[in-house]
């Protein structure tokens, strides 16, 4: 079998698509499949994979690389190369790891607020804020989109049972994300107690929540005077000064890491100095890499409840609303207060992690593309 993944972001790009797309292409490589990435990611200049890797191709390359493969796998949802795709009749894949075929603004996310994930109400949405003469054009594109789910897609894969329910197309079928969790393992053995009594590993944008997590954990510090918790932020982003602006007025600065990005073996560190990890994104996120990472440590943790994240986490941590500052401070001084729960929750952690291990879940992936290759393209 000849498997052609498209992922527009790729390495040495980071984040969860370049994450998961490069387990998918190993995944197939150690399975003795034949897969090519074509990417709009530049390449890095020697680095090598057990696959090969296209770099913004031009057309005639594009439409060879269509020809060539037995199936297509978009890792997202996307009208790329689907003139070649469906000119050659290719089965191809759409795996939705956002609302792309749902709304506008492919996130349920605009200009700093929710914004609704159904077509029509999106639509409306947009042209209330830009006026309909700049929406049209992003309209008939979303409409296309739904067009193509609806009737051209040989098969929808949902990251999440959210996602499944979320965006409900035809021919779709729930497959978890993969992720690489070996790395934070270590995380989980460390002797050493936490520095930090809680913890946010992420991007500092508005969608993350991370000002909530901030009123919270003020909140938290003015009930706790006599011992104030510790808060480490992991991650940057565009709103890192107003979060340190933040910080400084509610009087908790000084409580308050923000250790900025950190990769590799230093990630890894930081993470294992913190006990318990928030991820309070205000948006509804399709999965959550950063949960499973989390568990993959060993790390309490507690969610937002909307989204895909409190799936991910099943029964290994606690959730809140969504924005729900004054809900999430209950939750972070519940598991504070409880040592009990939190050893409980840190031991089902480790193993809700093993889950979504890459193995069985390529392994899913690679069953599910043979059968639309047609029997031509055996496995392997």
């Amino acid at each position: 079998m000849k498997i052609l993944l498209y992922s527009h972001v790729f390495h040495p790009s980071t984040g969860g698509v370049e994450t998961v797309s490069m387990e998918l292409a190993q995944g197939f490589a150690r399975s003795g499949i034949e897969c090519r990435v074509l990417t709009r990611t530049p390449r890095e200049p020697g680095r090598a994979f057990p696959f090969e890797v296209i770099d913004n191709p031009d057309g005639k390359r594009s439409r060879e690389l269509v020809r060539w493969a037995d199936v297509v796998l978009f890792n997202g949802a996307t009208l790329s190369l689907t003139p070649w795709v469906l000119l050659y009749r290719k089965p191809f894949v759409w795996v939705h790891t956002a609302y792309q075929a749902a709304c506008i603004d492919g996130a349920g996310w605009y200009d700093g607020a929710r914004a609704p994930l159904t077509p029509l109400a999106s639509v409306r949405h947009h042209a209330a804020l830009r006026g309909w003469k700049h929406v049209v054009r992003d309209a008939l594109k979303l409409g296309l989109r739904r067009f193509v789910a609806t009737w051209l897609v040989t098969k929808h894969v949902a990251i999440t049972d959210w996602m499944q329910q979320a965006n409900p197309l035809p021919r779709q079928v729930r497959i978890y994300n993969p992720f690489p969790t070996e790395r934070f393992e270590a995380a989980s053995s460390a002797t050493q107690a936490p520095e930090f009594d809680f913890l946010y590993l992420g991007r500092l944008v508005s969608e993350k929540g991370v000002d909530t997590l901030v009123k919270a954990f003020a909140t938290v510090v003015s009930q706790r005077l006599n011992a104030p918790p510790r808060l480490l932020i992991i991650g940057d982003g565009e709103r890192r000064a107003e979060l340190e602006a933040l910080a400084e007025r509610l009087g908790v600065a000084s409580s308050i890491v923000f250790a900025g990005n950190q990769h590799g073996a230093a990630l890894v560190d930081w993470v294992s100095k913190g006990r318990i990890a928030v991820v309070p994104s205000v948006w509804c996120e399709p999965m959550g890499g950063v949960v499973v990472e989390m568990m993959a440590a060993g790390r309490n943790l507690i969610v937002s409840e909307r989204g895909g994240l409190a799936e991910c986490m099943g029964d290994a941590g606690l959730v809140f609303a969504n924005g729900d500052d004054e809900a999430l401070a209950r939750r972070m001084r519940q598991l504070l207060d409880d040592p009990a729960l939190q050893a409980a929750q840190s031991a089902r952690a480790k193993e809700r992690a093993l889950e979504f291990a890459p193995g069985p879940l390529v392994e899913q992936y690679i069953r599910m593309l043979a059968e639309i290759a047609g029997p031509r393209t055996p496995h392997g």
